[in-house]
Parts: structure tokens; C-alpha cells; sequence
């Protein structure tokens, strides 16, 4: 997947969020660790277009790090978007949905994913997905970042 493609799926996604937000929605978007939060950043420049900044709060949320990060916010009634740059077996996710649920009782959230790798193990799935990559055991799937944005998929066969 190349950064023209990327930014294709980007645009999208952020089309299909808009369709699901209603008027008074207060969106929340979460980016996940480095990549997620990456990821988020350039959704939203496609996404800002289209609805009041004034409804948009954008935070991240460190999985792996969680000394490092700062208290969530209110999420309470409001529309909550986590956004990662791929799904695999779901654990993040599952863990980043506990963590939001603790900080208050969202009117809805959803799931962002560039990728989604399938195999999971946790009751999760990707509402909005870029792109479906089905990977093999032994295949590694990144998203290679260029100046804190998302520049192109790889996928790695480890031997």
C-alpha cells in the first residue's frame, strides 16, 4: 500500500465517520501508541473539512506505555473513535476499549483501522477498515511512518 493509496483510504474513512456522526455528536478520536496516533492525524485533516472543529477532541492513548499517559478524557455521551494502523488479534484494542469505558460510558464507540490483518483472539472487529491484508503465520505487516505520517505499508516474511 503506497502513501497515494493511504491517503485515498484516509479521505474515505473520514467520509464514512461523517455519515455516522449526527449533528450533535461530540467526537472523541483516540490514536493508538506511535502509529495510531499517526494515523489519526492525517484522518482528521481529511475530516475537519467536514464537521465543527469545536465538536473534536484528539488524544492518544499509550497501550504498551501506560505510566506515560495522560488521564482520558470525559467520554461520556460522546462519539469515541479509536484509531489504530492495523488490527491483528485484537488485544490493543480490547484494552484501549476497557480503558475508555473506565473514563465513562460512550454514546457509541468505533473502531478505525488502516489495516486489518484478521486473526483474532478477542471479541473485536474494525468498523471502518482502509484495507483487508489476510496475512499468513510468520508474516509481520508495519506501517512505515516519514515525517510522523503514515508513508507506506510493508509487509515482512519472517524466516
Amino acid at each position: 500500500m503506497d502513501n497515494a493509496r493511504i491517503q485515498r483510504s484516509l479521505k474515505r474513512m473520514a467520509i464514512e465517520v461523517w455519515e455516522k456522526l449526527e449533528p450533535e455528536h461530540e467526537l472523541v478520536i483516540v490514536g493508538l501508541n506511535e502509529r495510531g496516533l499517526a494515523t489519526a492525524r492525517v484522518f482528521l485533516e481529511y475530516l475537519k473539512p467536514l464537521i465543527s472543529e469545536s465538536k473534536i477532541e484528539l488524544v492518544e492513548y499509550n497501550v504498551k506505555n501506560l505510566t506515560h499517559n495522560k488521564p482520558l478524557p470525559e467520554c461520556s455521551e460522546k462519539f469515541v473513535l479509536i484509531i489504530d494502523d492495523v488490527i491483528f488479534s485484537g488485544k490493543t484494542m480490547f484494552d484501549a476499549v476497557s480503558a475508555i469505558i473506565s473514563a465513562g460510558e460512550p454514546e457509541r464507540i468505533e473502531v478505525l483501522t488502516l489495516l486489518d490483518r484478521g486473526h483474532r483472539k478477542y471479541p473485536i472487529k474494525s468498523n471502518i477498515t482502509g484495507m483487508t491484508i489476510p496475512t499468513k503465520v510468520g508474516e509481520h505487516v508495519e506501517v512505515m511512518l516519514s515525517k510522523e505520517k503514515p508513508e507506506q505499508v510493508v509487509l515482512f516474511k519472517n524466516t
